[in-house]
């Protein structure tokens, strides 16, 4: 595989998913019991996960030759201990596209694990992608994607 200039696009549902901020944790009260849940975070945050993409996709030739683009939908189970399993495609865009995909989601570095009051927890994460290539000099909006718990 040749690696060339791209974009992978990740689509912002839930706001700063990445960000360190009050929003990533959730409070939920249960019979005067509060849960406070974090959601899991690539290590260095969003722009350093951008930098991981860019610098390991490697686009297919044949996906490459056929100008193959679109929307799919990706998700993985972040482990208590941060490592990334159960990754899986939800919504393929063509085969070579999504083999490439799921061989740099199973090589990401470990995560910050999800937490809920203060304690690891495992957390599924689904995550819609959109794949194009670029042309010079252009560059692409990009944005997040949605946790989804486990």
């Amino acid at each position: 595989m040749r690696k060339i200039a791209f974009t992978l696009v990740l689509m912002l549902v839930f706001g700063s998913a990445f960000a360190q901020s009050n929003k990533d944790s959730v409070k939920t009260s249960t019979q005067n019991t509060e849960v406070v849940i974090t959601q899991p975070e690539f290590k260095g945050g969003i722009e350093k996960m951008y930098e991981y993409i860019k610098i390991n996709f490697q686009y297919p030739d044949e996906a490459e030759r056929r100008s193959v683009r679109g929307k799919m939908e990706v998700e993985f189970t972040v482990e208590k201990s941060g490592d990334i399993t159960y990754v899986g495609i939800l919504k393929g865009l063509d085969e070579s596209i999504d083999e490439e995909v799921l061989r740099l989601l199973k090589a990401m570095p470990r995560w910050t694990p999800a937490t809920k009051n203060g304690v690891p927890v495992r957390y599924k994460v689904s995550m819609p992608i959109t794949i194009r290539a670029s042309r010079k000099g252009q560059r692409s909006n990009e944005s997040l994607s949605t946790y989804n718990e486990d």
